[in-house]
């Protein structure tokens, strides 16, 4: 194994200053002037603090961080030639920030007391200076590097309203998800942890799944992306974030934008459903019942996707006769990879488009469900699509019928290279020309 080189950590310092002024610290530790590399380390590691602080407040206008910089300048006012903003700038930055945890905290504190007896005139029962030795020093060194040099400056817990107008100013930019999560996790999630990513993800829960405004209202979709990338990133924690805040995740909206939105990240992961309330649950049961977007994508609320499909399947035969938009198709199709809900899938587009009532319903809907997923249908699927046809003559004799059937046929000749019987449909083969 190969040896930790200081050298080699101390090339990922985040900060230009800082490296070198660590290039000092390590000087003096190859030197073995070891109270001379402790005391230097200190004083870089206060000085990073204060570096990262600053990038904050400059880049992101960080409100806990410009609270802890304008304190330490009070303190540091009052009595100029005073240390004591040196330990206050530690104890703020661990208690309001999440720049560092538990045990880094406990390692600069340690750090500092080591600084405290290398400094200052500490005689041991022999009358000599305090020396650190070798080891002890390239542990404080290694600590440092790891806890806090080599890191970025990290968001605190005020994060939340410089995203929001963030993404909410870039909203137009930012119109795919691809690119929200592209953008968030550049801007925003490379420079947290999971504490503050999850004290977002509880604000936004509320936002887009609660609340109703001007602001909520325009700026609902862009949240809800920004939502799911973070559930994504933290996934295996959301069960027990859930459980340890039940009352507060579980009060959702009664309906409307919100409530589709909550049925919609619910479909995505759905392990989330059984954690909520009681009252939650029938909330969002019904909108799968009843609501357009809940009858597309609750499958969650139902016994299986086989149910699911068939339900889905007879509410596109009824008479309410529900118009499916392609970004409605695509979400149905992303409930499952599995070569079975593909097959599940073809069915109910070609029952949506085999549904069609006249000529014109009948050119929009096969536009919508046929011609992007037509390479996922297998031989059932497509016998099932072509089965359909030759039953509604809404499909089989509208004038445009010949001319888009024809990615059909192709698929058809791959499918069946050894050949098709288009005999069992005589209407649907007929528009093809087959029996001219």
């Amino acid at each position: 194994m190969q040896e930790f080189s200081l050298e080699q950590m101390a090339e990922n310092i985040h900060y230009g200053k800082t490296k070198t002024y660590f290039e000092e610290v390590l000087s003096s530790y190859h030197n073995q002037n070891y109270r001379s590399a402790v005391v230097m380390l200190w004083s870089v590691a206060v000085c990073d603090i204060v570096f990262k602080l600053q990038s904050l407040i400059d880049l992101y206008n960080d409100a806990s961080a410009k609270e802890i910089l304008d304190e330490i300048s009070k303190v540091q006012d009052a009595d100029p030639r005073s240390s004591v903003w040196e330990l206050k700038l530690i104890d703020d930055v661990n208690e309001k920030t999440h720049l560092l945890d538990a045990s880094e905290y406990e390692n600069l504190r340690y750090l500092q007391r080591q600084r405290h007896l290398s400094a200052h005139p500490v005689l041991n029962k022999e009358r000599e200076l305090h020396a650190p030795n070798k080891e002890t020093v390239r542990s404080l060194l290694r600590n440092t590097l790891d806890d806090l040099l080599i890191k970025p400056p990290f968001y605190t817990q005020h994060i939340l309203n410089e995203l929001l107008a963030d993404i909410a100013e870039s909203r137009e930019i930012l119109n795919t998800r691809k690119k929200v999560r592209k953008y968030v996790e550049s801007r925003y999630l490379s420079r947290t942890n999971q504490t503050v990513e999850l004290s977002i993800f509880r604000s936004l829960w509320k936002i887009v799944f609660k609340l109703e405004n001007d602001d909520c209202n325009k700026n609902r979709l862009i949240n809800l992306h920004v939502l799911e990338v973070i559930a994504t990133k933290n996934r295996a924690l959301l069960p027990d974030t859930i459980r340890g805040d039940v009352d507060f995740y579980s009060n959702v909206a009664n309906g409307g934008d919100p409530l589709q939105y909550l049925t919609f990240f619910l479909s995505q992961n759905h392990e989330v459903f059984p954690l909520l309330s009681d009252a939650a649950r029938l909330k969002v049961e019904h909108c799968a019942a009843n609501d357009d977007v809940g009858k597309t994508i609750g499958w969650f609320t139902k016994d299986s996707l086989t149910k699911h499909a068939e339900d889905i399947e007879s509410w596109i035969k009824s008479e309410e006769r529900p118009i499916f938009s392609p970004p409605q198709f695509d979400v149905l199709l992303e409930i499952s990879d599995t070569d079975e809900w593909q097959s599940r899938f073809c069915r109910i587009v070609s029952t949506y488009y085999g549904a069609s009532r006249n000529y014109d319903q009948a050119d929009s809907r096969f536009q919508v469900a046929i011609p992007k997923y037509i390479k996922l249908f297998d031989r059932d699927s497509i016998r099932d699509l072509a089965q359909k046809i030759n039953s509604n003559s809404q499909c089989h004799d509208r004038g445009r019928a010949r001319h888009d059937y024809t990615i059909i046929k192709e698929r058809i000749d791959e499918l069946f290279p050894e050949g098709f019987n288009y005999k069992d449909y005589t209407w649907f083969s007929r528009k093809l020309g087959l029996d001219d």
